[in-house]
């Protein structure tokens, strides 16, 4: 619907984002995992059921795989509990500063200092190495970028890795099927990626999720390596390959297509299936009304000002509407389109995701604003409010309501039915300076104030014109009333003063006639008011 607003003014509005879901959607839900174990599933039936038509097959080597473990450190604290070596040399048990000299590894503490070629190994020995604190298996390779930073990679086995990925990337403490479900997806992610981070020019796997989340062997439970070992070698397999075993927090109910999430070409193994019990996740249905902060950056949280959504989106000016234009096959936006006042900017929905910083691409916007065709109106005239109280499908929405508020008072009050879904539009006739908004559930609009500047009326006057007399609306005694009087270089000059009586009546006493103009001072909650008359010339004589 189009947003009613007065010409020439610009709706500030505010936008409710809620949604369902954690990640991108595409592969295997853990919550949904972990809900079809509760459920009796083992964890091959879960791995099929999220990857269509797929396989599980046994016999993959357990091979070396190659994991950056850091980057553009200025120095790194390498140590072990044992003995360990550096190049071939042996270093005590103890911890060591690495930094980068030249283009060399230089190593020193515990009265040692050491410097070889890069990239240079580490090799343990009776005991595990530390880098900055976390243990990893096997050895670690460091590389100098001349005298400025350092890298480092891990050289774990492939079953090694997984006991470092499986409890960063699922409790430890879930079903034993769910677990083993994460050990072949990730066992079979590592094989069939190939990484995305870089070593020394070569691709390797990054230690977050731009790959799998690994805490080398510091990360290690005894529940997730019983997951591991008891899937050892097993990988998902679409015609006898690995797959891209994607996988995801929360889906929100239905998993996503890979071409209608990420384009073309489709992948038959990554379509959108149901997910009937990842409502155990916290993550199922987020938004302003749960207990986390789902939305960073926002206050209320998931609530985005005209400021922040044009900030964000890195639109030329405050947008008046944000609209899910499209959605695909699973639910999730396809379109988003952002209104401005000179037109309309689209998103996909991965781009505003992105861009918003929102969990999901499966998220709704529901849209406030209020505008008034005047600012000021005068004591008994009325005013035009208008505006959105679009729902857009966000959850929790309660009715959208319209209230007021008093200058200078503290509580609001509903003064009209709940508002219609969409455009909606209504008049009022403030009484006093009143501040308007749109709330519904905790979302309410910025308020939008109108003035009322008191009203004058002067009485038509009459021979002998001795007298000018009037009143001020609404009714108040004691308010300020000056007299100016128009000379003929077209300025006014104070003519005379007086107040008003109880019942909110003024006069004043004419010796001249002319064009005069009685102005009445703002009060409490008023602004300051004005009429004019003038006393026609044949009134000469009788001044």
């Amino acid at each position: 619907m189009a947003l009613v607003v007065a010409p020439g003014a610009a709706a500030d509005p505010v936008f409710v984002v809620t949604g369902k879901g954690w990640g991108h959607g595409l592969g295997m839900s853990q919550y949904g995992a972990y809900g079809y174990a509760q459920h009796g599933w083992t964890d091959d039936a879960i791995l099929m059921h999220y990857y269509t038509g797929t396989t599980i097959t046994g016999g993959f080597p357990n091979d070396t795989v190659r994991v950056l473990v850091a980057s553009g450190r200025p120095s790194l604290s390498i140590g072990s509990a044992a003995d360990f070596t550096f190049a071939g040399e042996t270093l005590a048990a103890g911890t060591y500063t690495v930094t980068p000299v030249a283009g060399q590894v230089r190593v020193s503490g515990n009265g040692t200092t050491k410097t070889a070629a890069s990239p240079a190994t580490f090799a343990p020995g009776g005991a595990s190495l530390s880098l900055g604190g976390v243990l990893y298996r096997r050895q670690i390779l460091v590389a100098a970028s001349g005298s400025s930073s350092l890298s480092a990679l891990n050289e774990p086995t492939r079953e090694q890795y997984l006991q470092g990925v499986v409890p960063r990337e699922m409790p430890a403490s879930w079903a034993s099927e769910a677990l083993e479900a994460q050990a072949t997806a990730a066992r079979t992610y590592s094989l069939a990626a190939g990484g995305h981070c870089s070593w020394l020019g070569d691709p390797v796997l990054c230690p977050d999720t731009r790959d799998q989340v690994y805490g080398g062997r510091s990360a290690e439970t005894a529940a997730t390596n019983d997951a591991v070992a008891a899937t050892a070698g097993e990988v998902i397999t679409f015609g006898g390959t690995p797959i891209s075993a994607f996988f995801f927090s929360t889906s929100g109910g239905a998993t996503a297509d890979k071409a209608e999430e990420w384009g073309p070409p489709a992948v038959p193994y990554l379509v959108s299936v149901d997910d009937p019990y990842d409502t155990i996740s916290p993550h199922h249905a987020w938004g302003p009304l749960d207990a986390e902060t789902d939305c960073p950056g926002t206050a209320p949280d998931c609530q985005f000002t005209a400021a922040q959504a044009k900030a964000e989106l890195g639109l030329a000016t405050r947008p008046v509407d944000l609209k899910v234009t499209a959605r695909n096959g699973s639910g999730r936006v396809a379109t988003l389109t952002a209104t401005e006042n000179a037109g309309t900017t689209g998103f996909t929905g991965t781009e505003a995701r992105t861009k918003l910083a929102l969990r999901s691409t499966w998220f709704f916007v529901g849209v406030l604003s209020i505008e008034a065709n005047v600012s000021t109106v005068t004591y008994g005239g009325s005013v035009q409010l208008s505006g959105l109280a679009r729902r857009g499908g966000t959850s929790g929405w309660g009715s959208a309501l319209l209230q007021r508020r008093p200058l200078g008072g503290s509580t609001w009050s509903t003064i009209a039915p709940a508002l219609p879904d969409g455009a909606w539009a209504r008049t009022r006739t403030p009484t006093i300076t009143t501040d308007f908004r749109v709330v519904s559930g905790n979302a309410a609009t910025a308020p939008r104030r109108v003035y009322v500047r008191t009203k004058v009326v002067i009485r038509t006057p009459h021979a002998p014109y001795t007298r000018l007399s009037g009143s001020i609306g609404p009714v108040r005694g004691g308010v300020s009333v000056r007299l100016f009087r128009l000379r003929a270089g077209g300025t006014w000059t104070l003519y005379a003063k007086t107040t008003t009586t109880a019942a909110g009546n003024f006069a004043f006493a004419l010796g001249r006639r002319g064009t005069f103009r009685a102005r009445a001072d703002a009060g409490a909650g008023y602004t300051e008011g004005s009429a004019t008359v003038t006393v026609p010339a044949h009134a000469r004589r009788a001044l």
